[in-house]
């Protein structure tokens, strides 16, 4: 029988697990206090495209959840850093409060 490996790290999906909209899952707080407490890594993810990390995580906190902007990693961070990576100057065709993500970027965006 293969030896069990240590758990090294979790990811929590935000939005129907932590909160849904601007109320906090029952418990959820509480879970995540749990999970602290253990030897791992914890990152939060969600594929929201309707706000940027900062206002995510703002509600977040108003909700109650101690969280860091370093531990979300949302779809717009992956969509910001491909761009970063292939080089490229897209036309943004994002919600208004998706934009500050892309702050300092070569982009257009259309208002």
């Amino acid at each position: 029988m293969a030896a069990r490996r240590a758990l090294k790290a979790v990811l929590v999906d935000l939005s129907g697990t932590l909160h849904i909209e601007d109320s906090a899952v029952p418990g959820a707080q509480e879970a995540l206090k749990r999970l602290r407490s253990a030897p791992v890594t914890i990152r939060f993810v969600t594929n929201t495209t309707k706000e940027c990390k900062r206002d995510l995580l703002e509600r977040l906190r108003k909700l109650g959840f101690d969280i860091t902007e370093n531990e979300i990693f949302t779809s717009l961070t992956a969509a910001r850093n491909l761009l970063e990576q292939k080089q490229v100057r897209p036309l943004l065709l994002v919600d208004d409060k998706a934009l500050p993500d892309f702050t300092g970027e070569a982009v257009v965006a259309l208002r």
